[in-house]
């Protein structure tokens, strides 16, 4: 597995002439297939009336890794107990509220990407919340048991969205955002669940797609190698740096929060 956030490499003539290519799509009206940002005017999650994509089929209880998440009728019993506490579609943990899925925050919504930690931060206090910080999320994560991932102490291969094949970027290109061609190069990296799809990715409170899916800025609390004031947690869908396997202790804390990368999204937090 390599690093999805490695140093730029010269860009090569077949490199530029792809980026070209997918700024001509966008410039004859093709569509890109990445995440819209909500509209902070809309109840929408999803922005410019583009509808959710639909959950694929839930699978069997002992499909792919096992166990299945919390059932409907658990997931409704924790939305009622956290209600006097959280706002709808969060939920309480060790003193703060969290949102059970990736922003925007919907079952059935592709995550946010491409995105930096002050993005993130404006999203969330735009909808009376906050960034979560690096305590929540591994508090979050480990649950009350302290486990090694949301699910347990042994890694299962398929419960979370960690093991798609990893696609080579073109930093070069990233590089030009906001232009069309960046927007394009993102939107073909791009290869994250639906919220809520993988039923096995989900803490023992209830929170979905933790480690994998999009790798989440939050508030570095943590000693790091850095003193970057954010870092990114969970890696992403195609794993971590040097093979190693999503988990609540997975961290990358190389880049400050205005570094944008491909794989970047968030979740919000509260204080109640």
């Amino acid at each position: 597995m390599r690093s999805p956030t490695p140093t730029p490499a010269p860009a090569r003539s077949p490199v530029y002439a792809l980026a070209v290519a997918l700024g001509a799509l966008v410039a004859c009206g093709a569509a890109l297939d990445l995440p819209q940002e909500p509209s902070l005017t809309t109840a929408s999650p999803v922005d410019g009336g583009q509808a959710p994509l639909p959950l694929p089929s839930p699978p069997p209880p002992d499909a792919g890794s096992g166990d299945a998440g919390p059932t409907d009728a658990a997931a409704d019993a924790a939305d009622a107990a956290d209600a006097a506490r959280c706002p709808t579609g969060m939920i309480e943990i060790g003193g703060s509220c969290m949102d059970r899925y990736e922003a925007p925050n919907e079952a059935g919504a592709r995550p946010l990407a491409f995105k930096t930690a002050p993005e993130g931060e404006a999203w969330c206090v735009g909808r009376g919340k906050r960034l979560c910080t690096e305590t929540e999320w591994v508090r979050a994560c480990e649950g009350p048991s302290g486990n090694e991932f949301p699910y347990g102490d042994a890694y299962r291969r398929g419960a979370c969205n960690d093991d798609k094949s990893w696609r080579v970027p073109n930093w070069t290109t990233l590089a030009t955002y906001p232009s069309a061609a960046a927007s394009a190069e993102a939107a073909r990296l791009y290869q994250a669940d639906p919220s809520g799809a993988r039923a096995a990715c989900v803490s023992s409170e209830g929170v979905h797609d933790l480690p994998g899916n999009v790798a989440e800025w939050v508030v570095r609390t943590f000693p790091h190698a850095s003193n970057h004031e954010h870092v990114l947690k969970g890696c992403y869908w195609a794993g971590c740096y040097g093979g190693a396997h999503p988990s609540c202790a997975s961290a990358n804390s190389a880049h400050p929060g205005a570094f944008r990368t491909y794989e970047a999204g968030f979740r919000c937090c509260l204080t109640p």
